[in-house]
């Protein structure tokens, strides 16, 4: 699949940035394929190198949004999606996706598990 020879050009980010300069440290590019468009089965990557994000094995705001934007293109009342995210780095993160039609516009949500790489403790005085 073509998605997962996907890589950042900081280069071309730092180019963007340079006419975007409110936006350089929120400048993400969120990839997607069908691998089975029946079944509702997507791959994803997320990269934001510039935000230190190289990339992101688990991305639910921008994964909430693909699943609305998917909707709004393909028609319906509603969609659901199951998603793959992080295969490409070695963390693979199964997501899920769905959107509906409310009152005021399409509505997303995203779910899912995560393995914890690290955690910490922040001290405050």
């Amino acid at each position: 699949m073509s998605l997962e020879r996907a890589q950042p050009d900081l280069g071309a980010f730092r180019a963007v940035a340079e006419h975007l300069p409110d936006a350089a440290e929120r400048l993400p590019i969120h990839l997607y394929a069908w691998v089975d468009r029946d079944a509702g089965h997507l791959a994803t990557r997320m990269f934001s190198p510039l935000s230190g994000t190289v990339e992101d094995p688990a991305t639910g705001s921008a994964n909430a949004a693909l699943a609305a934007f998917l909707l709004h293109v393909h028609g319906g009342e509603a969609a659901a999606f199951e998603i793959a995210q992080g295969v490409a780095m070695g963390r693979p993160s199964r997501l899920t996706a769905s959107a509906w039609r409310a009152a005021d516009g399409i509505r997303g949500r995203v779910g899912g598990g995560a393995v914890p790489v690290f955690e910490g403790v922040l001290r405050l005085p």
